[in-house]
């Protein structure tokens, strides 16, 4: 059976939690900060449950299946091993030594359940502060290969600017850019001509009312920032903040409304669905290592920290220039525009 490298990621994970059930939380910095909250008791996967008991894990479904601690943690060092050494970060590949696993514990089957959940793992813990165990949905981030994306580019992610001073001689001039760099040859082109960017609208009425439910003014910041990513040269988030404005209380601003957006994008919202402002996911990120160890980054007790990981580590990407036609100015009623496409 072939899997990419986020799905034997979410394997692993499996395989990592059924021997170190005791959740380790970290801070933004990937600092851990406390062990002795979150003990995972069971981990539901549709119509199968895995009991985690001290040396064995109990298979529930039609019949009761036991499987020894010390079996799954050969299975789990092996499954780490061959994750690391394939080159590729994109693709799917083989590890038939783990296909025995694959078959007998989760019935030859890929981890994830329906595509279209957030959530990649669900469970129910043990939250030692309330002494009560408590169902949770958890992310799953995976360092060892291609990060994930969070908000796919599509049609509704298209951000519409209106360009003063300009013409259609310069339309024409900036259209027929096509040099490797032409996304920031067009903007600085078209700087150069002393034309000036207005941001107008979300194009998608739908992902424009999702990030209302935000803030009603996150679609600004989110332009502003989109722009800044072009005229800077520049994708990461923390950076574009210090770009953007000098002032102290605004950046605090930024990196809040940007920090909520980041948290809605992970657990909730997407953005060519009508949103209800709740996140699916209630439990934060499982984070896979470089090293292979796994640390929770909390939703329940520690959401700050959640959105300070996010907004360091999210970068703006850009997507194909193709199919989204970026900095390709139209003409419309005597007015001249151009469109962004977010991709985090």
């Amino acid at each position: 059976m072939n899997f990419n490298k986020g799905e034997w990621s979410e394997l692993y994970t499996f395989l990592y939690l059924f021997k170190n059930s005791n959740l380790v939380i970290v801070d933004e910095n990937i600092k851990p900060i406390e062990n002795n909250i979150f003990q995972i008791l069971e981990i539901i996967l549709s119509d199968k449950k895995y009991e985690i008991k001290e040396n064995e894990i109990i298979k529930i479904s039609t019949n009761e299946e036991r499987y020894k601690i010390e079996d799954i943690s050969k299975s789990l060092y092996l499954l780490f091993k061959k994750i690391v050494s394939q080159k590729s970060s994109k693709g799917s590949f083989e590890i038939p030594e783990i296909k025995s696993i694959i078959d007998s514990l989760f019935d030859g089957k890929k981890i994830k359940g329906n595509s279209r959940e957030k959530g990649d793992l669900e469970a129910n813990v043990l939250d030692k502060k309330q002494n009560r165990k408590v169902s949770i949905s958890y992310n799953i981030k995976s360092n060892l290969g291609a990060k994930a994306t969070l908000l796919n580019a599509s049609q509704h992610t298209n951000f519409i600017y209106e360009i003063k001073n300009i013409n259609e001689s310069i339309m024409k001039a900036n259209n027929s850019i096509f040099t490797r760099t032409k996304l920031l040859d067009r903007c600085n082109y078209l700087i150069s001509k002393g034309t000036k960017f207005e941001f107008l609208q979300v194009e998608s009425e739908v992902f424009a009312k999702n990030l209302k439910l935000v803030d009603t003014k996150l679609d600004e910041v989110l332009a502003e920032m989109l722009l800044l990513s072009y005229t800077k040269n520049e994708k990461d988030i923390e950076k574009l903040i210090e770009f953007s404005t000098k002032s102290e209380s605004d950046k605090i601003y930024f990196r809040k409304k940007l920090g909520d957006f980041a948290n809605a994008v992970t657990f909730g919202m997407r953005a060519s669905e009508e949103w209800s402002g709740y996140n699916e996911v209630n439990g934060g990120i499982l984070l896979v290592e470089k090293d292979g160890d796994i640390y929770l980054l909390d939703l329940i007790y520690f959401k700050n920290l959640v959105d300070k990981y996010l907004i360091k580590n999210i970068k703006l990407d850009s997507p194909s220039f193709s199919r989204y036609k970026m900095f390709e100015v139209f003409k419309k009623d005597d007015k001249f525009y151009f469109k962004f496409t977010n991709k985090i």
